[in-house]
């Protein structure tokens, strides 16, 4: 009996959606920080693989052989190693390793042996957040020489990495130049805000754009709105704007999560 109570309860639903996001953001940041000790790990096998092979480069199949028992006392695949080796080679400076790629992404960029080509997608997965798929694809589909082609190549650092979340958003927001009555409600507010909203915009700060307005999200199998979506052109990002009069409310952080989850 009590266990319907508080399933049924005011706010339960909220509660359960907040935990799942909570839980599903924990679990992709320890798989991300399991796979970035990896990629530290298996670069540092790498190094020490070829510093073994530099001291018998006399003997030309010395490193074959070193893989073929190291794989064989390890329980690694010969094909593992030689990837660990090849990543080393590729990237012989640690620090150039970005933390935001996979190992299964390092994988298929080891094999780009035009540096300006391998930092193009580099910087493309970055940017763009491409899966392993993803990445590969566009390889295949050798987006680098097409858009070399049309003469817009430029590598550049990623902008996800330049601009920070912190750096974007104001501590206060100078909102003077709406047409506000006193006590006015949150539909006057949104309404003026949409009228002024090149004001409104400039008042965000640079790189903002207008997305869209009351936009429907799927919670719990009822449709609720978002008052309005921005996109930031530095952050590549999409940004949910919650328009209240009141005063702040933990409630209002766990409905941004719902909306976000």
């Amino acid at each position: 009996m009590k266990k319907q109570i508080a399933t049924k309860s005011k706010g339960y639903s909220q509660v359960l959606n907040d935990i799942r996001f909570l839980l599903d953001k924990a679990k992709a940041q320890a798989y991300k920080a399991v796979d970035n000790i990896r990629v530290q790990t298996y670069w540092q096998i790498g190094e020490r693989i070829v510093r073994e092979e530099l001291q018998h480069k006399e003997r030309a199949d010395y490193g074959e052989e070193l893989i073929k028992s190291l794989a064989n006392d390890l329980g690694f695949g010969k094909v593992n190693l030689h990837y660990m080796v090849r990543f080393y080679k590729t990237y012989p400076i640690i620090q150039t390793v970005s933390e935001q790629l996979s190992w299964s992404h390092y994988i298929e960029l080891i094999y780009l042996s035009n540096k300006r080509e391998r930092n193009f997608y580099e910087n493309q997965s970055i940017i763009n957040s491409w899966s392993v798929r993803k990445l590969r694809d566009e390889i295949n589909n050798k987006l680098y020489n097409n858009v070399k082609k049309k003469g817009k190549l430029t590598i550049i650092k990623p902008l996800a990495l330049i601009i920070k979340p912190e750096e974007v958003f104001k501590d206060t927001y100078n909102f003077k130049f709406l047409d506000l009555k006193p006590n006015y409600k949150e539909e006057h507010l949104k309404k003026e805000l949409i009228n002024k909203l090149e004001k409104f915009l400039h008042e965000l700060g640079s790189d903002f754009f207008i997305g869209r307005r009351e936009v429907p999200v799927l919670i719990g199998g009822n449709y609720d709105r978002v008052d309005l979506e921005l996109f930031h052109s530095g952050l590549l990002c999409y940004i949910l704007v919650e328009i209240k009069t009141e005063k702040f409310k933990h409630s209002h952080v766990s409905q941004m999560y719902s909306y976000l989850n």
